[in-house]
């Protein structure tokens, strides 16, 4: 799995982003646009099977003939995402690579809470804001920064080189908000792409975190590691800040579990700002908590736990291993 990953999927995947970089692709998700086509196309289809069935003399003959296309679409479709993407799942893992693996315990876990509530306190009066004091920013700005916040994360972990193609904005972003995501990489077109109407004090974040599956990590603990290692390294305050705002947010949770007067201690000690960012991102989701949500949730899980990660959507909180690790390596 390292050898078709490391000389199958990942130059096909790089290539791929180059191509969809081009020109004015580099503003469009192509991923988008073919999701887009594949849905238009399987309507029509859909449309003209029943119209066909219902002419032909022979309709269950017909409908089986017509079924086989569409079968034979999502078979290939499949099998090159096995091929160019679910392969990573069961090569070496970065946190193999790095060393950054093992158990943690709650006064490491504390120690590296009360760094990034400093930092993230640290920062959160430098950000552009409204009149409310709500974090203000232009997405596209923000999607332009991303070229090089990898740039000094790669020197230190070179496990984590790969070329930079900043995520695309998706054109459905609300529609990911219903859905309860804030973005997707498909390796199909090497893209990544960013839902640009969740709260943007965490879209730098997202961003790395999307750009890290660009750069062969898989497992989704391991991208919010990637993307947070990368955000607090990078010397751009706004993904600073963003970076640790998400570490922040994981690291207080899974205190909470352990130590929850430590992890109240530590709310407590927050900046107004970062506080106001976390509430409005909380209450951003609760809003759109939805059968949708929690239908696509559910799908995401399953999906997640199939392809070799038994923890399914909880193991993205599970990067606080690798922060708490790779805090204390640096200290």
């Amino acid at each position: 799995m390292d050898a078709v990953t490391s000389s199958v999927a990942l130059p096909y995947r790089a290539a791929a982003a180059r191509v969809c970089s081009l020109g004015a692709l580099k503003y469009v998700s192509v991923y988008e646009l073919l999701l887009t086509l594949l849905i238009i196309w399987a309507l029509c289809f859909a449309v003209r099977t029943v119209l066909l069935v219902r002419r032909s003399e022979r309709r269950l003959h017909t409908l089986l003939r017509r079924l086989y296309i569409p079968l034979a679409v999502a078979l290939y479709i499949v099998s090159l995402l096995l091929w160019l993407w679910n392969t990573g799942y069961y090569a070496t893992s970065l946190a193999e690579k790095t060393g950054l693996s093992g158990e943690i315990g709650a006064a490491s876990l504390e120690r590296a809470a009360v760094l990034l509530a400093g930092r993230a306190s640290e920062l959160a009066p430098l950000m552009t804001r409204n009149e409310n004091g709500s974090f203000k920013a232009e997405p596209e700005e923000l999607l332009s920064l991303s070229v090089g916040v990898y740039a000094n994360i790669e020197r230190e972990l070179p496990d984590l080189w790969g070329e930079s193609h900043p995520p695309k904005p998706m054109i459905y972003s609300k529609l990911m908000s219903a859905m309860g995501f804030t973005g997707v990489y498909m390796a199909l077109t090497g893209e990544a792409n960013v839902n640009t109407s969740s709260p943007l004090c965490l879209l730098p974040v997202t961003i790395a975190h999307e750009m890290a599956h660009q750069r062969g990590v898989n497992f989704e603990e391991e991208a919010n590691f990637a993307a947070v290692a990368a955000c607090l390294s990078s010397g751009i305050k706004v993904y600073e800040y963003s970076g640790a705002l998400l570490g922040l947010i994981y690291l207080t949770d899974a205190l909470y579990y352990t130590d929850p007067a430590a992890a109240r201690r530590i709310v407590l000690s927050l900046d107004r700002y970062v506080l106001l960012d976390l509430k409005e991102n909380s209450d951003y989701w609760a809003k759109r908590s939805s059968a949708l949500s929690r239908t696509a949730s559910s799908v995401y899980d399953g999906y997640l736990k199939s392809s070799g990660a038994p923890s399914g959507i909880a193991s993205y909180g599970e990067c606080v291993k690798m922060i708490s690790l790779w805090l204390e390596k640096r200290s």
